[in-house]
């Protein structure tokens, strides 16, 4: 009994916590609805407000958006943000235009609502043309038909066919206009929009005023007026009686032109539209000017370029600088006329009216072919052939890396193929130092005077000459194979050396190393018998085997960054200048001399460390010397 009396009471706080659940849902929905309609009241009174107003229509508007911000709905933001965009569009405010704009696409990004965005993009479109750029209004209007094409959105269509031909007629090429507006008005009539329509017929009816063709542009007003009575908007009907304002002004009633264009200027006037006004004060100074009016026209001109300096409308305040200077000029008010030719001028260059035409000349080439198709036909042939230049460019750049991957392999076989000869050449030098080394002319000498000390019964010296030759020849053996050697061995197989060759002459020859006490003979590797040459030349061509006072010179020291082993080897011979004028009389080459050198070049070509090499006569230094001196630096190797 109390287990039932338990599972009762959980049954019946389940069910209280779902009748509570839904009763909140059900608050939350009604206050959603709530906020939604109230939104929905602000923004359609808004618009309302918009033929009667734009103070008001703005100031309605920003309770909307006050609203939709504190529910930071993406819907609400949205719907607000371009309804105040509008407002300010037609207030020719359009610097807060842009501005609600552009947080409108954030919001309708947001959403995804991708008509949404192609409607305010050709609204930002406006904006640019209003303010005489062309170019800019141009890239809008084409975002704007590409988002239509790719939704398949045809009812839209018409808009931004009618917004091109206003681009048209702005650069005065009326045809390319006309076009334009019968596509858009075939569209309006589709969709049986009516105030469309009425605007289509209005733009029809101004091409043909500018044709000249007075009573077919009556017969296009009249029919605007006709769709325009259906739907009742006051800011198009101003639009329409200026027009017709204009219409009888090209015909020369002024009177009546007069009485059109005013009463458009009242309604703009009443429902705050700047740019109306500007272009209503524009055209009575021009009716002005027409009578004789000059003061009244000035008036008129100085109030509507005061209004479109505020605003930025750049395309009214060049028409309107150019009628006070013709205001001026007619006056005699040369300095004035000046001012404001100049104004002009600068105004006309900031419209970049050479690149707007650069622009409608590739969209008319775009165009012009498929005038008689549906555009969403034109988009996909362009965006097939946008894939096949994708195509070949991405064919383009698999060649390049083709033709690069070759290249890369080129130089790496390259590279092999030098180092490849690079060791076949210190092979082939290691063989030529060995030769040189192990001269035949000098090992024939060396065992000639052992023979001659065994002959004269001198075992000891016979002894110690085959020693040294032997540990002589040994140490070339084994030095030959390595690339470095210790310098304390280097420096006992060149003591070797000429130690045997001082056995070969007649008279005795000093010779010295010095080597600083800061190196450590033990541990620092130079290349192997690379001083040899040197000494041989100065035993041989430098004739100090003549030389009574014969004495070389070997000094090894460490420059002051103690990271370069320095050689110098001074011999008092007869010099290098005149050895090589001995030679060349006897056409002989110091093939010694030349393998160094080329161990020198192979080394520096292997390391990025280099060695540097000088011969010098001392001559050249001090002309009371005699001898040479040879100078090398190598880069200072530690083994390890």
């Amino acid at each position: 009994m109390k287990l039932f009396r338990i599972i009762i009471f959980f049954i019946l706080i389940g069910f209280y916590s779902t009748a509570h659940s839904e009763k909140l849902s059900a608050t939350e929905t009604q206050e959603n609805n709530s906020l939604s309609k109230q939104m929905q009241h602000y923004l359609d009174s808004s618009a309302y407000l918009r033929n009667i107003s734009s103070e008001q229509s703005i100031f309605v508007c920003q309770k909307a958006i006050l609203l939709a911000e504190e529910s930071e709905d993406p819907d609400l933001l949205s719907q607000s943000y371009k309804t105040q965009g509008i407002n300010y569009y037609y207030s020719g405010t359009y610097d807060s235009a842009f501005v609600y704009y552009e947080k409108a696409i954030h919001q309708f990004e947001a959403t995804n609502a991708q008509v949404d965005i192609g409607k305010v993009l050709g609204n930002i479109g406006l904006l640019y043309r209003k303010q005489g750029k062309y170019a800019k209004a141009l890239e809008y209007y084409l975002k704007n038909l590409k988002i239509y094409k790719d939704l398949n959105y045809e009812e839209g269509l018409g808009s931004v066919f009618n917004n091109i031909g206003n681009l048209y007629f702005n650069t005065e090429e009326f045809d390319e206009a006309e076009t334009y507006y019968q596509y858009a008005l075939r569209n309006f009539i589709q969709f049986e929009k009516t105030l469309d329509i009425a605007n289509a017929y209005i733009n029809l009816g101004a091409i043909c005023e500018k044709r000249k063709e007075f009573s077919e542009s009556m017969d296009y007003y009249n029919k605007s007026l006709f769709e325009n009575s259906k739907v009742g908007n006051v800011q198009f009907e101003s639009k329409l009686l200026f027009n017709i304002g204009y219409l009888f002004h090209s015909q020369g009633q002024l009177d009546s032109a007069i009485k059109y264009v005013q009463k458009a200027e009242e309604i703009r006037i009443k429902i705050g539209d700047k740019d109306g006004i500007v272009s209503t004060k524009l055209e009575l100074a021009r009716i002005a000017i027409d009578q004789g009016k000059y003061d009244l026209a000035e008036k008129l001109l100085l109030k509507a370029d005061e209004i479109a300096r505020i605003n930025n409308m750049l395309k009214w305040r060049e028409e309107i600088l150019t009628s006070l200077t013709k205001v001026y000029q007619t006056t005699k008010n040369y300095e004035k006329a000046f001012i404001h030719q100049n104004e002009m001028i600068r105004v006309r260059d900031s419209l970049n009216i050479i690149q707007i035409n650069m622009r409608f000349e590739e969209l008319s080439t775009e165009y012009e072919t498929e005038k008689r198709k549906k555009e969403l036909e034109l988009l996909q042939q362009k965006s097939q052939i946008q894939h096949l230049e994708l195509g070949k460019k991405n064919a383009w750049i698999i060649i390049l890396m083709i033709v690069m991957l070759l290249g890369v392999v080129v130089i790496l076989v390259s590279l092999r193929i030098n180092r490849l000869r690079v060791d076949h050449k210190i092979m082939d030098l290691r063989q030529k130092v060995l030769l040189t080394q192990m001269n035949p002319h000098f090992l024939f000498n060396s065992l000639t005077a052992i023979q001659s000390f065994i002959l004269d019964k001198k075992t000891i010296e016979a002894n110690n000459y085959l020693s040294r030759l032997a540990n002589l020849v040994r140490g070339i053996l084994e030095n030959s194979r390595e690339e470095f050697v210790s310098l304390r061995t280097e420096l006992e197989t060149l003591q070797d050396y000429i130690g045997l060759q001082k056995l070969r002459f007649e008279n005795e020859i000093d010779y010295e190393f010095i080597v600083d006490k800061n190196i450590d003979q033990e541990q620092v590797l130079v290349p192997p018998m690379l001083a040899q040459p040197f000494v041989e030349n100065a035993l041989i061509h430098g004739m100090l085997r003549n030389n009574p006072n014969a004495r070389i010179q070997v000094i090894i020291s460490l420059n002051k960054a103690m990271d370069v082993l320095r050689f110098k080897i001074k011999d008092n011979g007869i010099g290098i200048n005149e050895a090589k004028k001995q030679n060349e009389n006897k056409n002989h080459k110091s093939i010694a001399t030349s393998i160094a050198l080329d161990r020198v070049k192979i080394y520096n070509f292997k390391s990025s460390k280099k060695m540097h090499f000088e011969i010098v006569d001392l001559k050249q230094l001090d002309s009371s010397l005699q001898g040479t001196q040879v100078c090398f630096s190598i880069p200072l190797n530690i083994q390890n």
